[in-house]
């Protein structure tokens, strides 16, 4: 069986670059009705479960093409930026179930480093969006 061609392999990273940057702005809304108080933890915390999911099932699904050779690098550096997202939805977790249990700064901590994983994923995701787009267009 053959693997993918060069634009086929695009297309399906454009797709999954999509999908991530849904589960960015969903996660990123959900951080910041955390930081306001807007949200009860239990609404935080199915909202996240279901990131969390939606952001594994992307991975997975993405995982297992079977790009063309001159594109693995480009296929891991979208794996890679999908590990970042997934990091951020796991400290939002922590955040949550820590602030189950108290109100303390080791809570305060994980909302922090969620929102710096974040911004260390838009660093990353917007070049590669750039990347496979312009590459889309040729």
């Amino acid at each position: 069986m053959f693997g993918m061609t060069r634009k086929q392999f695009l297309k399906r990273s454009s797709k999954t670059l999509d999908e991530t940057g849904n589960h960015a702005l969903l996660i990123r809304g959900l951080i910041g009705q955390e930081k306001d108080g807007s949200i009860d933890n239990d609404d935080a915390y199915t909202q996240t479960r279901l990131i969390i999911d939606g952001i594994s099932s992307t991975f997975f699904d993405y995982e297992n093409i079977n790009p063309p050779s001159n594109c693995n690098s480009l296929h891991l550096k979208i794996l890679r930026t999908l590990i970042i997202l997934q990091d951020v939805a796991s400290a939002n977790y922590d955040f949550i179930t820590r602030s189950r249990e108290d109100k303390s700064i080791i809570a305060q901590e994980k909302l922090k480093e969620s929102e710096n994983l974040l911004d260390k994923f838009r660093n990353e995701f917007r070049p590669l969006t750039t990347e496979v787009d312009s590459h889309l267009i040729k």
